[in-house]
């Protein structure tokens, strides 16, 4: 009987369009990537998030990586907010932000608390959709860094710097 009342909630998830799977959990890549300056056993790094569909805007993979031989827990704000994107365009001045990106990054959205376990050598990725919340309409090589505020460091985190095409 269990199992058909169980059934029967995944067939009415179904049918209002919603799926679950039991994903393997993300295997995040860490080789050939480079890496801003370690602070606290803590390192970022950002590289362009590999996309199959040319047409596609431009997506950031953030990665920050316990690189210390304790294990960290981080309580921050959502990703948006923990991350700090800095975008200078072809020209050398900073990237505007897009309609899209105002409207996302507005303080009042700011409500949303994530806290992540970080074993020694482990990491997590974020993937953040810069094409959307950067104007990049002139044609060149935008310079992309990010930067982050971990509660307990002494100072921030910068990663190394990527150039995207446009």
């Amino acid at each position: 009987m269990e199992k058909l009342m169980i059934r029967g909630f995944f067939d009415f998830l179904a049918k209002m369009g919603l799926s679950v799977r039991d994903d393997p959990p993300k295997v995040i890549e860490l080789t050939g990537r480079a890496w801003g300056d370690t602070v606290d056993g803590l390192a970022l790094s950002v590289r362009q998030a590999p996309n199959d569909d040319s047409s596609a805007v431009p997506a950031l993979s953030v990665v920050l990586r316990n690189v210390g031989a304790t294990p960290r827990r981080l309580t921050t704000p959502g990703w948006l907010f923990f991350y700090r994107i800095d975008m200078l365009g072809p020209d050398g001045a900073p990237a505007s932000l897009t309609p899209f990106g105002r409207e996302l990054l507005r303080p009042e959205r700011n409500t949303e608390k994530t806290t992540v376990a970080l074993a020694p050598g482990e990491a997590t990725e974020t993937l953040l959709p810069v094409g959307s919340i950067f104007a990049m309409r002139a044609k060149g090589r935008y310079r992309v860094e990010a930067s982050c505020q971990p509660p307990d460091a002494a100072s921030a985190l910068r990663s190394n710097s990527v150039y995207l095409t446009n």
